[in-house]
């Protein structure tokens, strides 16, 4: 698989978080920023020395890290913010 980097719309959590598959690691990831936090770096950077092997298990991830139920963790895994509302 490729390497790629997507937009997380998940609720509570900043427009620059993000999600995808780093193919040189072999693992996807998130990097997740909270509403109002300022700082450079990620509130929650999922990653592994254990790879996470699919997007299933990475929303997995996510939902536990973030505390946001796993119905929305897919929907934002999946689509804009606009969609996401709707849904």
């Amino acid at each position: 698989m490729r390497s790629f980097r997507e937009a997380l719309w998940l609720p509570g959590w900043s427009e620059q978080s993000t999600w995808g598959y780093d193919e040189q690691m072999d693992t996807y990831f998130a990097q997740l920023w909270r509403d109002g936090d300022r700082n450079d770096e990620p509130t929650v950077w999922i990653s592994g020395c254990d790879p996470i092997a699919s997007g299933l298990q990475l929303a997995t991830q996510i939902a536990s890290a973030t505390e946001v139920h796993m119905r929305s963790t897919l929907r934002a895994m999946l689509c804009d913010p606009g969609v996401t509302e709707a849904l």
